[in-house]
């Protein structure tokens, strides 16, 4: 479960062409027929929101549709466990977006704020389920009110819900990516890094890409598969074969070793026998650093308990640190 987003999709959508790549594929019908992907252009991801938390993990950027440039708003969600109270937290973060860009000056109110495209990209493994729209989270209430209720929906993009053979068929980098990132077995591993490398090898933005994916492929498999030994890059871009190989070596040497239970069926990642220390410290830190930003010192009693406790109870914790009101309740909602 990586809490704070990763940093290896926040690399591949610092690149255009692959901004491009998604919207082409993946936006919204309609959408992307729209856009002048000449005038796709970079904006900061850093800002405040109104919780005073800031912001660096999502990417924003802008582009010109019908010759009204919009904003795309970019939250990349890499929990295991769905988040139901997504929606009021995307309104929170392009209030967020609103305000850095009046603040700056980037806009003038006076000639309307810029319509602003949100989109959640989710590779959990469980299907969500949730409404991307806020009023759905609003309680039943007399139709009176119901104009004054805040309305706003996210476009949706559940990688996990498109098929193997989908992905495959649509011969697309971004679409090869989502491939990769849901395989079941170190052979399906094998299959999506030659779909990989083939779609980059065929896609009209090789020369500016090409480079970009290969790292995060590299940067993919050393969490999916500690211990593998990934060739050099260059290597790497001239075919796959080799990395293959190491993968049926690792597996080998894996299960030899006892550190897989019978076949490697199921996810790669996550799926060692027993827990991988790193991983469980790494969370332990994540649910801390969020503690101490939102509500100031960890008492050395719930320091203490952090330290004893499991990975499943420290993603619950970190799921109510999240809109908890105050630490103890983080504590007291959550009990395993």
């Amino acid at each position: 479960m990586v809490h704070f987003h990763d940093a290896g999709y926040k690399y591949l959508f610092s690149h255009a062409d692959l901004v491009r790549e998604l919207l082409e594929v993946f936006a919204p019908p309609g959408v992307s027929e729209l856009l002048d992907y000449g005038t796709l252009r970079p904006e900061t991801g850093n800002f405040i929101t109104p919780a005073m938390k800031k912001r660096e993990d999502d990417v924003v950027w802008s582009i010109e549709l019908k010759g009204q440039r919009i904003y795309l708003y970019l939250l990349l969600e890499f929990q295991s466990s769905i988040d139901k109270c997504m929606p009021v937290r995307m309104m929170q973060y392009l209030a967020a977006l609103y305000d850095q860009l009046l603040r700056s000056k980037t806009v003038d109110p006076a000639d309307g704020l810029p319509p602003v495209l949100p989109i959640v990209i989710y590779n959990g493994d469980t299907r969500w389920n949730r409404s991307p729209e806020v009023f759905d989270l609003i309680q039943p209430h007399p139709a009176v009110l119901t104009e004054y209720q805040p309305r706003l929906k996210f476009w949706l993009l559940d990688e996990g819900r498109f098929s193997a053979e989908y992905l495959e068929g649509l011969q697309r980098v971004m679409a090869a990516i989502f491939r990769m990132e849901h395989t079941r077995d170190t052979e399906d591993a094998k299959r999506a890094i030659r779909y990989l490398g083939q779609a980059v090898a065929q896609s009209p933005f090789k020369q500016t890409i090409d480079r970009a994916v290969m790292q995060w492929m590299q940067y993919r498999l050393s969490r999916k598969m500690p211990g593998l030994t990934l060739p050099e890059l260059d290597d790497m871009l001239k075919g796959t074969e080799m990395l293959e190989t190491n993968i049926d070596q690792w597996r080998a040497k894996a299960v030899a070793d006892g550190v897989l239970q019978g076949k490697l069926e199921g996810k790669l990642e996550g799926k060692l026998e027993g827990k991988l220390e790193g991983k469980l410290e790494g969370e332990a830190r994540a649910l801390q650093r969020l503690l101490s930003r939102r509500f100031g010192a960890i008492p050395m009693a719930l320091g203490e308990r952090i330290a004893a406790a499991d990975l499943e109870q420290i993603e619950a914790w970190f799921d109510a640190a999240i809109t908890a009101p105050d630490m103890a309740s983080v504590f007291t909602s959550t009990e395993s």
